[in-house]
């Protein structure tokens, strides 16, 4: 080599390795800047390295976690991936497989997220909080593998415009014959008011506010509505007397106007968030997602349920069954009374919040089921309501700014674990003037006897509505001071979902008649079923509070037999009717017993139904 060319080869080492420490600077200088958070500047020099030398990947790492301060969640992930391509040596970097697979899993790639999460996991110390967390991310995605491979046959679709008439609406509600919707809206910058919209002739008519009494200019919302939409139990967190940030309060509804709103007081809201409300059908069992302490997570189910006296009880944690040490939130008790529909980012699912299911039939401690996909996707699902025929279900979807109300069909393999319900509704009415009673109104079992539920007629327009929880045979009572008790029975079959009756009341007067609807006595026998036990017993509940009030009972047959054997069992089953009421204390001298047989007939012996109708017991007021 020639002194000339040597000193050139020296020159171009010289400059080579000049640009190498300068470029080296820059890196390290990117460090220092990473360090002391001046993450700009951080940003220029990394950047400014990478493009003269890539061999130092901890650079792509450095501005992965700059973007991913900065919430670019497109650049974080674009460097985190040529991190990887390029960490050849092992797992260097865990922080950027755990975002690439946390990203991925919130974008429902599953597959994706397990294997990045994986790696993380393998690298992660098993004592760390982050490997709990990794191995319930990945929990997560093999739910979401299985559930994607059977999805629901759902197809969700929004409502029409003039339901969606703001930038956001939620948290909708709807009374069990589905004629009237309730909803929380507002458009940017304003406060929340609830509004409702009824469907008449299959057309939903344009929102309006609820009610002056309820909406205010600060925040109304969440709200819960008894299935007759009578009561209503809604969240409000300032502008009203309140316990703590927000809590719950009670309106009830005569004729079209609502009640000032009523704080639930301190068996329902304390000092922290309360809110979320749901009402049982009959408006006395209440739940509710709070974050008071003693819970078992930051946000909890709690139940509240009226007392005999008709006030709410202390609030009672619904246990670690549904509640977890996460979130759970947006509790629906549907109209059956039975199925609790909850959100919960604690449990095992798509992610994030994802909707459940379970009966509570049998206490809090039943299965858990989560909804599927796709009503749980990888993004939060809250605020479902079932309809009370179990036919369609109604949220919100938050998407492009806008929060929208949807609906869908439930399928078939969901509405088989729900139980249906029907309804019954109409007006309660004096049976001569026709004008509106305010009565009480007992829905009871007639297999079991229990009382399913109690409520009241409207006071002005005398409207009720009763929800029937299942398929089965039920007796509706209906009563009110200085009137005869009406007593109706219903037999529902699967194809039945509603009716329309009205209930008309006889006033208690002399020589008025009134049939016992539901006494029973097997062919031929005089021996009193154990089904007419319920009403035997309003029988003499009527003959205590009314202590001066004499009556006949009377015993009729059709005109099937002898005449004389009529006559004589008529009399026998108004007299065992007679021993039941002196055994339950009623004086003897106020009941009259008498058979009529045959000789009475409310209508022509013609028919079998018309001879149902003749074989009777009756009361008449003397």
């Amino acid at each position: 080599m020639t002194h000339k060319s040597f000193f050139i080869f020296l020159f171009i080492s010289i400059s080579v390795f000049a640009q190498d420490k300068k470029t080296l600077m820059l890196f390290e200088k990117g460090k220092n800047d990473f360090m002391e958070r001046k993450y700009e500047t951080a940003l220029s020099n990394f950047e400014k390295y990478l493009e003269k030398d890539s061999s130092k990947i901890e650079a792509y790492f450095r501005i992965g976690q700059i973007h991913e301060s900065f919430r670019n969640q497109k650049k974080a992930t674009e460097y985190y991936l040529k991190l990887i391509e390029k960490d050849t040596a092992g797992v260097s970097f865990v922080q950027a497989y755990t975002y690439l697979g946390s990203r991925a899993l919130e974008n429902h790639r599953f597959e994706d997220a397990k294997k990045y999460l994986t790696i993380s996991l393998n690298n992660t110390n098993k004592n760390s909080i982050v490997y709990q967390q990794i191995l319930k991310q990945l929990k997560t995605c093999d739910f979401g593998i299985q559930a994607i491979a059977k999805p629901l046959n759902i197809k969700p679709e929004p409502l029409i415009d003039v339901l969606n008439f703001k930038n956001k609406q939620y948290f909708p509600v709807l009374t069990a014959d589905n004629s009237t919707i309730i909803f929380t809206a507002r458009n940017d910058l304003e406060d929340e008011n609830i509004y409702f919209s009824e469907n008449k002739n299959n057309t939903w008519s344009k929102p309006i506010s609820i009610s002056n009494e309820i909406n205010t200019p600060y925040n109304e919302g969440t709200c819960s509505i008894s299935a007759d939409g009578k009561i209503m139990v809604f969240t409000s967190c300032e502008g009203r007397d309140s316990f703590g940030s927000c809590d719950l309060f009670i309106t009830k509804k005569e004729g079209d106007k609502w009640s000032t709103p009523q704080n639930l007081g301190p068996n329902i809201n304390s000092n922290f968030w309360d809110s979320q409300p749901s009402l049982s059908s009959d408006g006395s069992k209440l739940f509710f997602s709070s974050e008071r302490p003693l819970g078992l997570g930051k946000k909890d189910i709690w139940m509240s349920e009226l007392d005999e006296k008709g006030n709410w009880k202390k609030a009672t944690n619904l246990g670690k069954n549904i509640n977890t040490s996460y979130d759970e939130v947006s509790p629906f008790i549907h109209a059956n009374g039975y199925s609790l529909f909850f959100s919960s980012n604690g449990k095992e699912g798509m992610g994030k919040f994802d909707i459940y299911l379970t009966s509570i039939k049998r206490g809090f401690g039943g299965e858990v089921l989560n909804m599927g996909y796709p009503i749980n996707t990888g993004d939060d699902e809250l605020s479902l309501f079932i309809s009370a025929d179990g036919k369609k279900a109604f949220y919100s979807v938050d998407k492009n700014e806008k929060v929208s109300l949807y609906q869908f069909s439930i399928p078939t393999e969901l509405s088989d674990k729900i139980d249906r319900t029907h309804y019954l509704k109409g007006f309660v009415l004096d049976q001569k003037t026709q004008k509106p009673l305010y009565t009480t109104i007992e829905l009871v079992d007639i297999k079991t006897g229990e009382k399913i539920s109690k409520f009241l007629s409207d006071p002005i327009t005398g409207d009720y509505m009763a929800i029937l929880p299942g398929d089965g045979e039920y007796v509706l009572y209906v009563e009110t001071p200085n009137y005869f008790f009406k007593s109706l029975k219903f037999d529902f079959s699967k194809d039945d979902e509603g009716k329309r009756l009205d209930i008309l009341l006889t006033k208690i007067e002399k020589e008025t008649k009134e049939v016992l609807e539901n006494i029973f006595f097997d062919s031929g026998s005089a021996v009193l079923r154990k089904e007419s036990d319920i009403e035997l017993k309003k029988l003499k509940e009527l003959l205590q509070k009314n202590a001066s009030l004499k009556v006949e009972i009377s015993g009729h047959t059709d005109d099937i037999g002898n005449d004389l054997t009529n006559k004589e069992l008529s009399k026998k089953r108004a007299m065992a009717v007679v021993e039941f009421l002196k055994n339950q204390g009623i004086v003897a001298d106020r009941i009259v017993p008498i058979g009529y047989g045959e000789t009475q007939p409310k209508v022509k012996n013609d028919s079998e139904a018309s001879r149902q109708l003749n074989r009777r017991i009756e009361i008449k007021f003397l």
